[in-house]
C-alpha cells in the first residue's frame, strides 16, 4: 500500500527576494534572522568586518541556491558544497519534499526553510566557517514551531543542520540540532514583540 503524498500548506505571505522582505495585506512581517539579531544574539557578528559578512553571504546564497535548483528541477552541480549534500542527502536516504517553503504565523513573523525532507526532517544549510548550534536551535526550533501551526496534522521529525564550509574549515556533515519548547519559542516571540511595537 502506497502512502499518501504529504500536502503542505501554502502561506499567504509574499517574499520579495530582492529586497528580502516579507509582507501580509500590505504588512511588513519580520524574518527569523532578523528577529533573532534582535533578540538573542545581538552581538553575534560583532567585530566581524562588513565585507567580511558580505562575502559569506555571497558565498552561502550561491551554495543555497544551486541546492534548490538541483532539488526542484534535477539540474546537476560539480561544485564540491553541492555534491556533498547530495551525497548526506543519499546516506540518510531521504528525498526532498519542499525547498525555501515559507513558514509564517501569518501576523508577525516569517520565514524559508531551507529544505524539508520527505520524512519530515525539517533542514538549514549553513556555509559558515563553524557551526552555532545555541544560534541553530533557535532558528530551527522556531522554524519547527511555525511549520507545525501552519500544517496542524503535520509534526516535524527533526532538526537538521547540513553544514558545508569552505575545505580549510573542516568536512561537510549533518548534525541533528536540539529542540527548544514550544514555551521557549512563544517567549522569544513574546520578547521580540515588545521590541517591534
Amino acid at each position: 500500500m502506497t502512502q499518501a503524498p504529504i500536502e503542505l500548506v501554502r502561506s499567504r505571505v509574499v517574499f520579495n527576494e530582492l529586497d528580502h522582505t516579507y509582507t501580509l495585506d500590505g504588512k511588513s512581517l519580520s524574518g527569523v534572522t532578523s528577529m533573532l539579531s534582535r533578540t538573542l544574539f545581538k552581538d553575534k557578528y560583532k567585530g566581524i568586518s562588513k565585507e567580511v559578512l558580505a562575502k559569506a553571504a555571497d558565498y552561502g546564497h550561491n551554495i543555497h541556491e544551486q541546492i534548490e535548483l538541483v532539488d526542484s528541477l534535477g539540474v546537476t552541480s560539480d561544485t564540491p558544497a553541492v555534491q556533498d549534500y547530495l551525497r548526506i542527502k543519499a546516506d540518510l536516504g531521504v528525498k526532498t519534499l519542499a525547498s525555501e517553503y515559507l513558514v509564517s504565523d501569518e501576523s508577525e513573523i516569517a520565514s524559508s526553510i531551507d529544505t524539508i525532507f520527505d520524512d519530515l526532517s525539517l533542514v538549514d544549510l549553513k556555509t559558515t566557517s563553524k557551526l552555532d548550534m545555541e544560534y541553530l536551535s533557535w532558528q530551527l526550533s522556531t522554524y519547527a514551531y511555525l511549520f507545525e501551526r501552519q500544517n496542524p496534522t503535520l509534526k516535524a521529525k527533526r532538526l537538521l543542520a547540513i553544514w558545508l564550509p569552505k575545505p580549510r574549515y573542516g568536512r561537510s556533515m549533518c548534525v541533528e540540532v536540539p529542540r527548544k519548547s514550544k514555551d521557549a519559542i512563544e517567549v522569544l516571540l513574546s520578547w521580540n514583540r515588545t521590541l517591534t511595537v
